[in-house]
């Protein structure tokens, strides 16, 4: 996905643009610029697989309602709500902007590092989604099942506390 996104960031480049940067200040400027926005993009990407999770996970929780499955619902809404949060950690992330005046700088070889974490983030993401989307209300190992998907969303949402610290050098 990495150069279907540096692909599309190319070819919506202006004149201008493409003449800018060869300016030396122009091209690192625009360099960071275009790595920030498909870092932004590829982290909407992993928060709408997790956000399809989440719809999948509410319409078992809604099943098991129906049916008066208290015993599992529990479980299952918490495993909900913390999905929901790492869906929000991810899409209302830091994307590495850092002004003229910040403390903290963010250069193209950590936007990249950056980058490069979150297509990472991506295949756990998918692997999020595969197993919500075969979590059904009526299968006999369900407990089980949440409790594995609890498992690999807990692993996620520790994966990118590491973002954090790519940023900053400090954790969460």
């Amino acid at each position: 996905m990495a150069v279907g996104i540096d692909e599309r960031i190319e070819e919506s480049k202006n004149w201008f643009e493409r003449a800018a940067q060869h300016l030396p200040l122009y091209k690192g400027y625009k360099e960071k610029e275009l790595r920030r926005e498909a870092d932004k993009i590829q982290r909407e990407y992993v928060a709408k697989r997790l956000e399809t999770s989440h719809q999948k996970l509410d319409e078992v929780q809604l099943e098991l309602s129906r049916r008066g499955t208290l015993e599992v619902m529990g479980i299952l809404d918490t495993t909900i709500r913390k999905l929901r949060t790492v869906r929000d950690r991810v899409q209302f992330a830091d994307y590495g902007y850092a002004g003229l005046f910040d403390t903290t700088k963010v250069d193209l070889a950590k936007l990249n590092e950056l980058y490069q974490f979150d297509v990472q983030l991506q295949e756990e993401a998918r692997g999020v989604e595969e197993l919500a989307a075969a979590i059904s209300a009526d299968s006999p190992s369900l407990r089980a099942d949440i409790d594995l998907l609890d498992e690999r969303i807990t692993a996620l949402d520790s994966h990118f506390a590491e973002r954090e610290q790519l940023i900053t050098g400090a954790g969460r």
